[in-house]
């Protein structure tokens, strides 16, 4: 199975910086941003907690079985970055 890549950057209102990848099925930037929002309220930032973000496709690759097990499963797979230490 392809996984396509949105490269993920949100500002808080806090100033803090998160970086992340949403790895999702279809290239849909919407569906990317909802699953982004999804993931972000699921560890404690709100939408009203975000002053900034961006998302956008960088690249497809080929998904892990743990990947396809996630994409399967809630659509989507996370691969967190700089400022998601304790989300992982």
């Amino acid at each position: 199975m392809e996984a396509h890549v949105f490269d993920t950057h949100v500002q808080t209102q806090d100033s803090r910086y998160l970086h992340f990848d949403v790895l999702i099925a279809r290239k849909d930037v919407d569906l990317a941003m909802l699953y982004a929002r999804e993931w972000l309220a699921r560890n404690g930032v709100h939408k009203a907690d975000i002053s900034q973000d961006l998302c956008h496709f960088c690249h497809s690759e080929l998904a892990s079985q743990e990947m396809v097990s996630a994409m399967s499963g809630q659509g989507y797979f996370i691969i967190p970055m700089q400022g998601c230490e304790e989300f992982r």
